[in-house]
């Protein structure tokens, strides 16, 4: 059977997009960019904004996967309906990435809960932007990278905003940008994993 995207997905590629580019677009109307000559403390604040944004959307896509993955696994499952509601909680309360960062860990931690082990190796199998090479780093690091200036920013943390920059880790929307496409292709590769573990589980399409 051909692999479909998930709701999710459509959502981190069409409103989630959105709401982010909102942002970037809000930025441009003050006549900011990162380039010299301008002021990059006009527009210093939406810029932080636009990281936050870009952080959460993700990990309110990360969840909203889990999400559908759990019901689909629990509804497939033979159990009676009266059973699901009970089941459900067992897949999704205390979730890692519902009381702190999306990132390699936590999905790891919580997509085992419906069948997907090692995401960080089936994401590196998926995709071979994922992997760090020796001339590039790849989408995991890049990804790391935006999860630690948001949390310096969300904490306020000068000093921890100031050792990335020394890093190259810019807190502007061009260089946060620039990481948009990498979160695409890890989340089309994350919904094909969880498609196929879910599709090889139930013995059909799982959405």
């Amino acid at each position: 059977m051909p692999y479909s995207m998930s709701v999710p997905l459509r959502r981190w590629l069409g409103p989630r997009h959105e709401a982010i580019s909102t942002l970037a677009q809000a930025h441009a109307q003050l006549g900011e960019v990162d380039g010299p000559g301008r002021p990059l403390e006009t527009g210093r604040p939406v810029a932080h904004a636009y990281v936050l944004r870009i952080v959460t959307e993700f990990q309110a896509f990360a969840r909203d996967l889990h999400d559908h993955a759990a019901e689909t696994m629990v509804t497939s499952s033979g159990a009676g309906a009266s059973s699901w509601s009970i089941l459900l909680a067992g897949a999704t309360e205390g979730r890692m990435i519902d009381r702190g960062n999306a990132d390699l860990r936590s999905l790891d931690h919580d997509f085992r809960r419906v069948g997907v082990s090692a995401v960080g190796e089936h994401l590196a199998a998926s995709s071979a932007y994922w992997r760090r090479s020796q001339s590039r780093r790849g989408d995991r690091a890049f990804y790391q990278d935006l999860i630690e200036l948001r949390n310096a920013l969300a904490h306020g943390n000068q000093r921890q905003v100031d050792r990335l920059r020394e890093r190259g880790i810019r807190d502007t929307v061009s260089w946060a940008r620039a990481r948009l496409c990498g979160l695409d292709r890890t989340a089309s590769a994350l919904d094909r994993i969880v498609w196929d573990n879910l599709s090889e589980a139930i013995g059909g399409d799982p959405w």
